[in-house]
């Protein structure tokens, strides 16, 4: 379906627009009134899971010479986004809390809140962060051998000195942000250390020498304003760092006060100069005598200065036309005698009317596998659903074959932003796209994101999926290994099939475990490298939920011709491990025993007679985990195969025991072997040309087994 659309597009990106009046109700007000005042502007901030607040420091941090990088708080270095530390690796980087989580139990009161608060999260080199802990702040100590600049003791950590005033200022932001309203903690700042485990963060003395020392600058600035978009609360003491004088240090009100400023123009266009109007009145004898507006693109670019002109109270200057889209930060200089004052604000010049032709993400998924707009340059509109760095999904509304994926993009929109994409669709792979797209408008943020589709885990290779939020529940993990080639994979089954879940570096990782239970999973269903997956986009995607699942199978090995060895997901219960009537097998074999092992509770020993040389088939029904979810009935085929088969056998393995490099002699040219492990898992399926396969893999210490049709062989990993 294409429609024509006239659209005014308002840029509503994170950097949005602050109010002039943000700060009105707290003219004239010091100590705890000021305290108070300040609580009630910053309180009951938009919340984002902690997850997303990776993708928050992504933008608020960004190294401002180079937009793929990110600043370190304590290190002061810049290193890729990309970077991030799942496993506290090396001069990689994850999120510190600067006001340290276990000072007041942040997680008691919920993962949103003060734990996930993106104006206390800094990126942090991931070893340095483990070394300041939950140590207070204080000058002194010694070295720290990594971040160079920082000092520490057992207590207490100082860090370098362009980053001392970010930290005090953080740290007065929470002290006035969680006052102890209903499941919030209570948060206070107080002038001595060794304050762990209480919620307190020394020392206050000191912060408020850091805040004097080292001033606010343009990146902390645009910090404040990018969070200000996601979060929409602002750090006030980044705006106005004397505010924290006037609360802990007896301060004095500054004798000139901007009593009013407001914008000529609320929302201008390109076409529209911009009246910045100011009223500003002093409390002593001089009156203001001079003001200066200063302006330009950026915190790090106010290089455009015009003086004031007055009547009476009221101070004019005006900014010429800008472009549209354009983000006008400016501020205001007041002198009276010795005094001065500064305001700081900044305002939005709306983006150029859209008129075009919408077309539907639907039309261009079509009915098939390729989209029947490939290789044509069109407009569509959709709901940002996931984004990981430059590229992005968007979806139109909740059914099939509505979402679609844009590539390498220009613009960086967030979750729940309105969007308009314009480009050339392609196929990539298999995967209809918007690759390099020509234009992207942000129309509105903080939109609902589409409800995921509910589906069976055998169901997720189907077209219709193709960029579409899906969700799965009830699942059992299946596969987990994560090998070096598994590129972050791994599988889940809810009865109906396996399907590919893939942690995603720039979205969340999660750390799956063979025989986990999981209540639900949502993600983007993606194709790439040839299979269908569940993209995780955050740490909210996987739901914690009640196992109703019922055991699954994952190995079945006859051991002699009287011993089969059955390997299960998860405990099973004995009653109904060793009952002969939940078992069967094919060829006239019959079971005359089952017992479960004492010590590794999903492993299953059958005593069986007659067993048939060659392939077999065990069926199992019926049998229970520990809750008394009952498995489903299931057959698994293995292999038996005789003292003169085995004869036969000409596979050998050198060396082994091995470290995971190993050669297999002995094999039929094109003839598939498995690598399975202890639970019965195929790790790697081969299809050799030759009679000899060398292998070289990153395998944890263990038993393992390579299988082939009529053959196995077992070898032993020993580090």
């Amino acid at each position: 379906m294409k429609k024509t659309i006239y659209l005014l597009l308002i840029l509503c990106t994170p950097l949005i627009a602050q109010s002039p009046d943000y700060y009105n109700s707290i003219q004239q007000l010091t100590g705890e009134n000021l305290e108070d005042a300040l609580h009630d502007i910053i309180k009951e901030h938009n919340e984002f899971s902690y997850s997303s607040a990776k993708q928050i420091l992504k933008d608020s941090d960004q190294d401002p010479n180079n937009n793929s990088n990110i600043m370190l708080v304590y290190k002061g270095i810049s290193i890729p986004k990309s970077d991030f530390a799942s496993n506290s690796q090396a001069d990689y980087w994850n999120r510190e809390h600067v006001w340290a989580k276990s000072h007041g139990d942040f997680q008691n009161y919920g993962d949103l809140g003060a734990y996930s608060d993106a104006h206390n999260l800094k990126p942090c080199d991931a070893t340095v962060n483990s070394s300041r802990g939950y140590k207070d702040f204080d000058n002194g100590g010694v070295q720290h051998e990594e971040a160079t600049e920082c000092n520490y003791t057992n207590s207490t950590w100082e860090p370098r000195d362009d980053s001392k005033g970010d930290v005090a200022r953080i740290i007065f932001y929470m002290h006035t942000r969680y006052s102890g309203d209903t499941g919030e903690p209570n948060l206070n700042v107080v002038d001595f250390i060794n304050t762990f485990p209480n919620a307190q963060m020394g020392r206050l003395s000191t912060l408020l020498e850091w805040n004097n020392q080292d001033p606010v600058d343009a990146f902390e600035r645009r910090r404040n304003d990018v969070i200000y978009g996601w979060q929409n609360n602002r750090n006030p003491f980044v705006d106005y760092p004397h505010l924290a004088n006037l609360i802990w240090a007896n301060g004095d009100l500054n004798p000139i006060q901007f009593v009013n400023v407001d914008l000529g123009n609320e929302a201008p266009n390109e076409d529209d100069i911009q009246t910045i109007n100011a009223e500003i009145t002093t409390n002593i004898s001089s009156t203001v005598t001079n003001a200066t507006l200063t302006w330009g693109s950026s915190w790090y670019q106010l290089n455009n200065e015009v003086t004031m002109t007055s009547l009476d109270d009221l101070w004019s200057a005006t900014i010429p036309i800008q472009s549209a889209g354009a983000d006008v930060k400016y501020k205001i200089v007041a002198q009276a005698g010795s005094y001065e004052n500064t305001f700081y604000g900044n305002y939005k010049v709306m983006l150029n009317p859209f008129a075009g032709t919408i077309t539907s993400i639907q039309s261009i998924q079509g009915t098939e596998e390729d989209s029947p707009f490939q290789g044509q340059t069109v407009s569509t509109s959709g709901i940002v659903t996931a984004t990981y760095g430059n590229d992005f999904y968007i979806q139109n509304g909740e059914g099939i074959r509505s979402g679609i994926y844009i590539y390498s993009s220009s613009v960086f929109p967030v979750l729940g932003d309105s969007v308009i994409v314009t480009g050339e669709v392609s196929e990539y792979n298999y995967l209809t796209e918007f690759a390099f797209p020509d234009e992207v408008f942000i129309l509105t943020s903080n939109n609902p994101i589409p409800e995921p589709i509910n589906i069976n885990t055998g169901d997720l290779a189907n077209e219709d999926y193709e960029g579409v939020l899906v969700k799965v529940n009830n699942v059992t993990v299946t596969y987990a290994t994560f090998n070096f080639d598994d590129y972050g994979a791994w599988r889940v089954n809810d009865g109906t099939g396996e399907c590919i879940i893939h942690n995603t570096e720039e979205g969340y990782e999660y750390p799956a475990e063979v025989a986990e239970q999981i209540g639900g999973i949502t993600g983007i269903c993606n194709y790439n490298f040839g299979e269908w997956k569940i993209d995780l986009r955050m740490e909210d995607d996987v739901e914690a939920g009640a196992d109703t699942n019922g055991p699954i199978i994952t190995s079945v090995e006859a051991v002699n011709e009287s011993t089969i060895i059955v390997l299960f997901s998860e405990e099973v219960s004995t009653s109904t491990a060793e009952d002969l009537n939940n078992y069967s097998i094919s060829n006239g074999a019959i079971i005359t025993n089952a017992a479960r092992h004492p010590f590794q509770p999903n492993k299953v020993t059958l005593t069986v007679e007659n067993m048939f040389t060659g392939n077999n088939t065990l069926t199992i029904t019926n049998v229970e985990d520990v809750l008394g979810n009952p498995s489903t009935e299931s057959s698994f085929s293995f292999v038996w195969l005789s003292i003169l088969d085995e004869a036969k056998n000409k596979l050998s393995i050198y060396p082994n025991p091995n470290s995971g490099s190993f050669t297999i002699i002995g094999l039929e040219k094109n003839e598939t072997i498995e690598l399975v492990n202890s639970l019965g898992q195929i790790l790697k399926t081969y299809t050799p040309s030759d009679e000899t396969l060398y292998i070289d893999l990153n395998l944890q210490k263990g038993l393992y087994l390579i299988k082939s049709n009529h053959q196995k062989l077992q070898f032993i990993i020993t580090e």
